[in-house]
């Protein structure tokens, strides 16, 4: 018989370490999110024109900056300025004080959208230089004005070769590249047509999976209004406990895997290490998913589902190479 070994009195990694990897995996931090480069050299008129861009930024939708409820917040702009500096070419940087600015969209009845926000894989259609150039630098502009985080890759790079090829753009192995890349969702451009701009968008991202056609505002604005739709609802639903036994852990690379790809997992809070017995690895955590839809968003990473164990024990095993 093996012996239970407790995670905080034998494994010989620190507790912190687990907070620290579940911020950290498939989540990238947005820069600029409070603050904006605006032209206008007017101190109020700048703080406006800024405070309109951060809006649509923080709450995460389009017509932020005209939302009724945040009207006085626009109002009193320069209330919640930090910093504002005069460029040479007469524009004005702009930062904002962010606690105070969340606290007072959190008060007009609004919330923010998770600063930590997913990583988008975005894989482009082969193109040529002049066409491709145009295209990324269009998507890192309006997601600039979202306030998302992506990743763009060629189809015909190194780094996805093959991915839509063979049947290997289903969802589960789309988003299982976009992990191996560290992003947490997926974003795929298909030629529509002869107009180049008419590109047939796929998003796949755990919560969240649609599609759509358009040019690079349409495929920033669909992707972020999906993933935000999709935070809403893990963030407006109540916490379960759940435990969860991962076969196959067999040394700290695997065990790291694991914690990253829970960690990870929307709506996933507060992970513990209970015990370990051998290659079983035992852990308790909340999530404001379901068991299925957490099972859904671990599609294509190293944890595959084994079914349910007695008293409702989620159980998974470790597969390496994910």
């Amino acid at each position: 018989m093996h012996r239970t070994r407790e995670y905080l009195s034998f494994w010989p990694l620190p507790a912190l370490w687990l907070s620290a990897w579940m911020a950290a995996a498939n989540a990238a931090p947005v820069p600029s999110l409070y603050g904006a480069l605006v032209p206008e050299s007017e101190p109020q008129r700048a703080a406006v024109l800024a405070l309109r861009e951060v809006l649509v930024r923080l709450v995460g939708t389009r017509d932020a900056a005209d939302d009724p409820a945040l009207a006085g917040i626009l109002e009193d702009a320069r209330r919640y300025v930090q910093v504002e500096r005069a460029t040479t070419r007469g524009s004005t940087q702009v930062i904002f004080d962010a606690p105070a600015l969340r606290a007072a969209i959190t008060a007009a009845g609004r919330t923010v959208w998770d600063p930590d926000r997913p990583l988008v894989w975005v894989l482009l259609p082969p193109q040529d230089s002049g066409g491709s150039e145009e295209l990324r630098s269009q998507l890192n502009a309006e997601a600039g004005v979202r306030g998302l985080p992506i990743a763009l890759v060629s189809a015909d790079s190194a780094g996805a070769v093959g991915v839509l090829n063979g049947g290997a753009s289903s969802p589960a192995a789309l988003l299982a590249a976009a992990h191996r890349a560290g992003a947490a969702a997926a974003l795929v451009a298909q030629a529509g047509g002869s107009d180049p701009q008419a590109l047939q968008w796929s998003l796949v991202a755990p919560g969240a999976e649609s599609h759509w056609a358009g040019g690079a505002t349409a495929a920033i604005d669909g992707a972020t209004d999906a993933l935000v739709r999709a935070a809403r609802e893990i963030e407006s639903a109540p916490a379960s406990d759940y435990d969860c036994r991962v076969a196959g852990v067999t040394d700290l690379q695997s065990f790291t895997a694991v914690l990253d790809s829970l960690g990870a997992a929307p709506g996933v809070s507060d992970l513990t290490v209970r015990a370990i017995e051998s290659d079983q690895l035992t852990l308790h955590f909340k999530s404001r998913s379901s068991a299925a839809m957490l099972t859904r968003a671990l599609a294509g990473g190293p944890l595959r589902a084994s079914g349910t164990a007695g008293e409702g024990v989620l159980q998974y095993r470790f597969q390496s190479g994910h």
